[in-house]
């Protein structure tokens, strides 16, 4: 019996280079395409929450606005301190301008807890504003109508101030004051976090010391007023600061902060992470801040901004009862 053999032959050296080669230009190029991929996610994915943020931050502080002033048209009002308009008595030292009007604001600083004012205004810091205005009690304190808990979910009935308008079954003053806060906490990936975030303090907690944090990666906050100038319209014929509305002065019987109809609220938010794709050399990005600005990012700035700015109505100022 004959056996036949046949040669058996493997690669040569240089097709084993080459082999090689073609493999780790492969792996190359997917791992480039799996990193721009991911990269571009993240950038997306950060988008997005800034755009449901900056929305919810204006929605929840633009309910707020849309209240400044409110007296429960059920109840009497004082005629020698109308409850309307904003030039309503609250139960609060009527001294302390904050609590004077439905609306009061701070420029380049937050509501002080201890001193029930303005903190002093630094330059270049975001804004703060105080909202006022009553809640009717009898629907309860979780009821939709007449809801008397504060931006915290805290009773207004715990306010000192309040004791004697609950007893009386009359309505409850509310007062809410939003600014910015910096908030730090450590993110689920394990990564620090430090940022900015609107937040509120509500007469509920009146003597707690500080606001508590509701929207996070607001970095800045200004907040113009808009005011008419004679009673002939209510139409705001001005956008002004809240120092330039204390200095306006009175039109008849009617304080400036009374003749405040709109505001004007623009929030720059930024991502949480490093999220930004990187730029085409000599085409770099920008954003505008909320003073008009156009800024460029430092190279090491990898966070996505955006503005988000949006003019509320005071309704309750826009009754044209005096």
């Amino acid at each position: 019996m004959t056996t036949i053999r046949h040669a058996h032959r493997g690669v040569t050296l240089v097709e084993l280079m080459v082999g090689l080669a073609i493999g780790l230009i492969v792996s190359l190029a997917a791992s480039a395409l799996y990193l721009a991929t991911n990269e571009t996610a993240r950038a997306s994915k950060a988008l997005g929450d800034i755009n449901e943020t900056g929305k919810l931050a204006l929605d929840t502080i633009g309910r707020e606005l849309q209240k400044a002033g409110f007296y429960p048209a059920q109840y009497p009002s004082n005629t020698a301190t109308p409850n309307l308009m904003g030039a309503f008595f609250n139960g609060k030292d009527v001294a302390k301008p904050a609590f004077s009007s439905g609306l009061f604001g701070c420029d380049g600083a937050m509501y002080d807890p201890d001193t029930k004012a303005c903190a002093a205004t630094v330059e270049g810091a975001p804004d703060g504003i105080v909202v006022n205005y009553f809640a009717t009690p009898e629907f309860g304190a979780s009821a939709l109508l007449g809801n008397s808990n504060d931006c915290n979910r805290q009773p207004v009935a715990n306010d000192p101030d309040n004791a004697a308008r609950a007893l009386a079954g009359m309505p409850l003053f509310v007062s809410n004051r939003y600014g910015l806060r910096n908030t730090e906490y450590d993110a689920a990936d394990g990564n620090h976090v430090t940022t900015r975030s609107l937040a509120c303090h509500g007469n509920g907690a009146d003597a707690a010391d500080d606001h508590q944090p509701h929207y996070q990666g607001i970095e800045d906050m200004t907040i113009r007023y808009g005011i008419y100038s004679t009673t002939a319209s209510q139409t705001p014929d001005l956008f002004l600061t809240a120092t330039e509305v204390t200095a306006a002065g009175n039109v008849g019987d009617l304080t400036p902060w009374q003749r405040v109809t709109a505001v004007k609220i623009c929030m720059l938010v930024r991502s949480l992470e490093n999220a930004r794709t990187e730029d085409k050399t000599g085409s770099e990005r920008t954003y505008r801040d909320c003073r008009g600005a156009d800024i460029k990012p430092a190279s090491g700035d990898k966070f996505v901004y955006k503005r988000f700015e949006r003019v509320y109505a005071i309704r309750n100022n826009l009754t044209g009862t005096l």
